[in-house]
């Protein structure tokens, strides 16, 4: 049976965040605590116990002046012995009917791996965004660093944001997140040691949310900056978090670092109620899923 969560289902959902996310307890309880609306939330239930759920978080799509209103389908878990039952796909179209209702013209995902991507293409879902992928040595990054200078920047999440969406407002099929959504994302990578380095170069902010994988590589999983703040940035960056090869996840049309780059698929999306994909920048390899809280 499917239905909306409940409050007191937290615990029971945590259980199965560990278990099919093989993760420690911290991650599932700060988003059960923090960003949790049973609302938001679909479960199947096997004689009253949940066997799979999702989570359905609001979001927008960029499509010129107005933002179209969409969800994001978040940590959907099957618990093993029910795999392979149809239970997520059928959760994955009641969430298409109920979004539907709530008036969202689109659902977004980011698969974990490739063959999640085939198991979403069942559920209508099509390859949507991409993103480029940059590896800069430590040399590299110095040079760009060369005449920076560290100047250790506070943002707040509105700040972040406005930043974040004066540059995906302008293309077409990006994903955008509230202020509140931001301010989950950002708390919860504080889990995995995530960093959020902010700077400014005359007063204009620029920022980069990292992640250092282990001693020689640190992830930068997105960053805001143009030509005239990437040098500040970059120092910044060097300084909080010592590497030897910066990894860059950037949006398709980021020209910072010139040619070298990788462009990859990054996630998924399904037109609902009838909506059209022509007017989100579909087929033009440009709409951006940043923050996806992989």
């Amino acid at each position: 049976m499917i239905s909306f969560a409940d409050w007191g289902m937290r615990s029971e959902l945590a259980k199965i965040w560990e278990i099919c996310f093989q993760e420690p307890a911290r991650p599932a309880k700060y988003f059960l605590n923090n960003y949790f609306s049973p609302q938001n939330c679909l479960v199947y239930r096997i004689r009253g116990k949940i066997a799979s759920v999702v989570y359905i978080l609001p979001t927008q799509i960029a499509s010129g002046s107005n933002p179209l209103q969409a969800h994001y389908i978040y940590a959907a878990a099957t618990i093993p012995q029910y795999r392979g039952r149809g239970y997520m796909a059928a959760l994955l179209a009641a969430a298409a009917i109920i979004g539907a209702k709530r008036g969202d013209k689109f659902s977004v995902v980011l698969p974990a791996d490739s063959n999640l991507y085939r198991l979403y293409q069942k559920s209508d879902y099509i390859k949507f965004f991409n993103i480029k992928k940059t590896t800069l040595s430590i040399d590299e990054m110095s040079s760009l660093a060369e005449n920076g200078i560290i100047n250790k920047t506070l943002l707040t999440y509105g700040q972040i944001n406005s930043l974040r969406n004066s540059k995906l407002l302008k293309i077409p099929g990006s994903v955008l997140w509230s202020n509140e959504g931001i301010g989950f994302a950002l708390g919860m990578g504080k889990i995995y040691d995530d960093k959020i380095i902010c700077s400014r170069t005359k007063g204009k902010p620029a920022y980069a949310y990292c992640r250092k994988i282990n001693d020689n590589v640190c992830m930068v999983m997105e960053i805001m900056a143009d030509s005239s703040t990437i040098h500040n940035l970059a120092a910044n960056i060097i300084s909080i978090i010592p590497a030897q090869k910066y990894v860059f996840r950037l949006p398709n049309d980021y020209t910072i670092f010139g040619n070298k780059s990788n462009i990859s698929c990054f996630g998924m999306i399904k037109p609902i109620d009838g909506s059209s994909l022509n007017c989100i920048g579909y087929k033009t390899g440009m709409p951006y899923l940043g923050l996806p809280l992989d």
